[in-house]
């Protein structure tokens, strides 16, 4: 069987799926791709039976094949060929793939081995633009916890509410959330997407996509036209994120974000990437302060504020992060009158909040 392909059209969707391929599996079948030659379209499977991909092209045969060959390895292959035409050919137990004077030859194995991949059949559908998704996805994802003891925080949880798709992401120190309207959006109950497949979504979602969203009682499905991810859900129950949400914060700062984010990123110089900065809001200024064993550092910056004195430590990383998320030209601090969660926001106000807890020293 021979087919005839241009490079940079089959590269592209094996790029997408290649990444979910399994390289440690007990199962060495799942660092494989499925590619399914049809009289209709050419479909390419890739899963690690957590997170499952279907990638289509718009190329059909007259007989249909099916073969299994190592993603990663082809992926490797397409990137170092010249673009324009390549020709394969399937003889046996062997994919030879020529163009010009390069050839390769890989192994094939047997199609009935591969997992079976299915779409499902959602309970909820709605359809979100490719780039307000991955904006919602970048500014929530940072703060997922990577704390397997905390499974359930391992993941962005997402649900809908009065026509507006919520995520939220959080490590249980510090919360990220935002919101967005979502025209003809039904009401869902929330679910949790594993931090690995919000980076799956984040590669193969393209900012002009039209993204349409499926869900059922395990799963959560996008599709994009050109694939489709299937992702199992964190079973259990996230935590009531409205509650802790703080209303009533009565110290109210606003900081020009690109001063504020070069202050904190001079005095994290001195210490480590997770140590504290001391943070003081004075009347017309803010002090930035850390300490090390090798010394100390200092950065004042002006700031509207004639309230009472306030002094907070935190996590710099914690920090520099939330800054570096918030869009616009100033943030808006609002602290509590005693200790307690320190509300972050920008222009977008409630549409985006962030949260840390302070640090008790």
């Amino acid at each position: 069987m021979n087919i005839i392909l241009d490079r940079n059209v089959f590269l592209a969707p094996i790029a997408k799926l290649a990444s979910i391929t399994e390289k440690k599996s007990l199962m060495p079948i799942l660092s494989n791709l499925l590619i399914e030659f049809g009289t209709e379209n050419t479909k390419i499977y890739s899963t690690d039976l957590e997170i499952s991909a279907i990638g289509y092209l718009d190329y059909k045969v007259e007989t249909e094949r099916k073969i299994i060959l190592h993603g990663r390895k082809l992926q490797e292959i397409l990137r170092e060929m010249d673009s324009g035409d390549i020709n394969m050919e399937i003889k046996e137990n062997m994919l030879i793939i020529r163009q010009k004077k390069s050839e390769f030859v890989l192994g094939l194995q047997d199609p009935e081995e591969f997992p079976e991949v299915k779409e499902i059949t959602g309970n909820e559908e709605f359809v979100v633009k490719g780039d307000m998704l991955l904006e919602m996805i970048n500014k929530v994802g940072f703060a997922v916890s990577v704390d397997e003891t905390r499974y359930v925080l391992t993941g962005m949880y997402m649900r809908s509410m009065e026509g507006k798709m919520v995520v939220v992401g959080t490590d249980g120190y510090r919360m990220s959330l935002c919101q967005k309207d979502i025209q003809g959006l039904k009401v869902f109950k929330g679910i949790i997407i594993p931090k690995r497949s919000i980076s799956e979504m984040e590669r193969i979602v393209d900012e002009k996509d039209e993204v349409r969203i499926m869900i059922d009682d395990k799963h959560v499905q996008i599709s994009t036209g050109m694939i489709t991810l299937i992702s199992r859900t964190i079973e259990g129950n996230f935590p009531d994120y409205d509650n802790v949400i703080p209303e009533n914060n009565i110290n109210i700062i606003p900081i020009d974000k690109e001063a504020f984010y070069k202050g904190i990123k001079k005095v994290s110089a001195i210490i480590g990437r997770s140590e504290p900065v001391r943070i003081s809001f004075l009347k017309g200024k803010m002090e930035i302060e850390a300490e090390a064993d090798v010394g100390s550092a200092k950065e004042v910056i002006d700031i509207d504020y004639e309230g009472e004195e306030v002094n907070m430590n935190f996590n710099v990383r914690f920090i520099m992060d939330v800054v570096s998320h918030i869009q616009g030209d100033k943030i808006i601090i609002k602290t509590p009158e005693s200790y307690g969660a320190v509300l972050f926001e920008g222009e977008e106000g409630k549409d985006h909040r962030n949260i840390i807890m302070p640090i008790r020293i």
